[in-house]
């Protein structure tokens, strides 16, 4: 029986399972896929808390990934944290030299509690070598700032940050609007110019370790099953939604 459409993530591995790699492998089951992955980082964290990391060389991924494509064709990837300079640049040249499927680049800056999880001069090269070639780069609120310089309170300024990414190289942004206030849950997708503005109401009195994980490891999967992205995000907001409905179920 053939393989399921495989899918990639390179993402740091968070031994709670609730973000990073074992969070992507997860969804990418949900939506039909084979999951495959290399680790950038080994954090030491619960779901609460976060207590330090030990990241990998450039070289160690890359390892990881050539050990994979060595003998499997890769239908879609995602991005997650990447912690160093050294291995955003390797990362980026894995994509460029092995003619991998352009990836869901989540720019992983700032942990939930708190923690710095990219170094300052890695930011800049995630931009200037991995987001010209990705396929969508899916910022919250507070990577947008870092991102912009510019702060966001506003669906105005969600747009215009969206375009300022999108300057930066890459191909399409998702502003993500959750860490807005009001009644709707509001982001904002920019691919190529073309703005679509996705609503739903917001989900009170949950916060779900690694959503953003999950989103953007959802948008893959989306694309790796044949999907425009405009569906793949949709579906996967519908997706990411109902473990938020279903977390808020269990602590009733």
């Amino acid at each position: 029986m053939p393989l399921a459409p495989i899918a990639l993530t390179i993402a740091g591995l968070d031994p709670s399972g609730g973000a990073g790699l074992l969070a992507d492998v997860r969804t990418f089951t949900a939506f039909g896929l084979n999951a495959m992955g290399a680790v950038t980082s080994l954090t030491f964290q619960n779901e609460r808390e976060f207590f330090g990391a030990v990241h990998q060389t450039g070289a160690i991924v890359r390892s990881q990934v050539e050990s994979l494509t060595a003998r499997h064709s890769i239908a879609c990837a995602k991005t997650g944290m990447l912690p160093t300079a050294q291995v955003v640049r390797a990362v980026a040249r894995l994509f460029h030299e092995l003619n991998l499927p352009a990836p869901v680049v989540d720019p992983v800056i700032v942990s939930s509690s708190g923690q710095q999880l990219i170094e300052a001069d890695a930011i800049k090269v995630l931009t200037s070598e991995l987001f010209p070639i990705c396929r969508l780069a899916t910022p919250n609120i507070p990577e947008a700032e870092t991102l912009t310089g510019m702060k966001i309170t506003s669906e105005a300024d969600m747009h215009d940050a969206a375009a300022q990414i999108r300057g930066l190289g890459a191909r399409a942004v998702l502003v993500k609007g959750g860490h807005l206030t009001g009644e709707l849950s509001v982001d904002v997708l920019d691919d190529g110019g073309q703005v679509k503005v996705f609503r739903a109401e917001r989900i009170h009195g949950v916060e779900l370790h690694g959503t953003g994980c999950r989103l953007s490891a959802a948008i893959a999967a989306g694309l790796g099953n044949g999907m425009s992205l405009v569906k793949a995000v949709d579906d996967a907001k519908r997706f990411v939604a109902e473990q938020l409905r279903r977390q808020v179920r269990e602590d009733l």
